[in-house]
């Protein structure tokens, strides 16, 4: 994104139909997507192209809200060329899977982003509300991301994950929590808007990847960058966009 350029959030949620918000959910998701970025970017420490990734991410949700948003319509125009295809889908509703996958399309609780780990099951997903037991008391996922910064969430209380994340600590949270039931991994690495960007699977060793993840989407850690700073030279950077352990994050058409 050049010098000059303006940020707007996707346009296409002011121009659906009011009802059942098709919208708002996304929207709301679009607003925090950008709003980190431009944090990240305006204190200094975003990796290149890290704004980019709005367009990258948010454009074709947008686009499924606007094709979504033309199907309801259709359907509430009873007629004899749409009578037989809204029999067909009321039948179709009764189906748990079908009413599944309506509820997370209409949501926007089933939008998964590209974040370079596609053997990662977890990253990219909007992880849900979740209660958590910590040291200080009993605590909430999204109590955790109010404050609008990264949380490495440690579910198992892995100290070699908290080590790997020593060089951010004046830019992610860790926090040691517990859930009830199974914990879907042992350590998750969550963006400010909720989604995932790396995870350690349950009963797992090491932190394969958390090093990776932490500079592609939250730049390098504060030793090397001050080390750096001393040099008067940059230091190393990772690119939103450079290959990421054989992965290739894919970067919009610029306008």
């Amino acid at each position: 994104m050049g010098p000059g350029a303006s940020c707007w959030p996707e346009t296409a949620h002011t121009c659906t139909s009011p009802r059942a918000a098709r919208g708002l959910n996304t929207g709301l998701q679009d607003v925090v997507n950008l709003g980190w970025k431009l944090a990240a970017t305006v204190r200094g420490h975003a990796p290149a192209g890290l704004l980019d990734t709005y367009h990258t991410e948010r454009h074709p949700v947008a686009a499924r809200v606007l094709e979504n948003v033309r199907a309801q319509v259709a359907l509430m125009h009873p007629g004899p060329s749409i009578d037989a295809l809204r029999r067909l889908f009321a039948d179709l509703m009764s189906v748990d899977q079908v009413n599944a996958y309506l509820a997370g399309m209409v949501s926007g609780s089933d939008i998964v982003h590209d974040v370079g780990r596609p053997a990662d099951a977890l990253t990219g997903r909007f992880i849900p509300e979740t209660r958590l037991r910590t040291a200080d008391g009993t605590t909430s996922l999204a109590a955790l991301l109010h404050p609008g910064r990264p949380v490495l969430l440690d579910l198992a209380d892995r100290a070699d994950v908290r080590r790997a994340a020593a060089g951010w600590a004046g830019r992610v949270d860790v926090v040691t929590a517990y859930v009830e039931g199974q914990p879907p991994a042992d350590a998750i690495l969550l963006r400010p808007d909720g989604y995932a960007a790396w995870s350690a699977p349950v009963g797992g060793s090491g932190a394969d990847g958390l090093h990776a993840a932490l500079r592609l989407w939250f730049g390098e850690p504060a030793e090397e960058t001050e080390v750096a700073a001393l040099r008067g030279g940059e230091g190393p950077r990772t690119t939103i966009g450079d290959k990421h352990r054989g992965h290739t994050l894919p970067h919009p058409t610029r306008r």
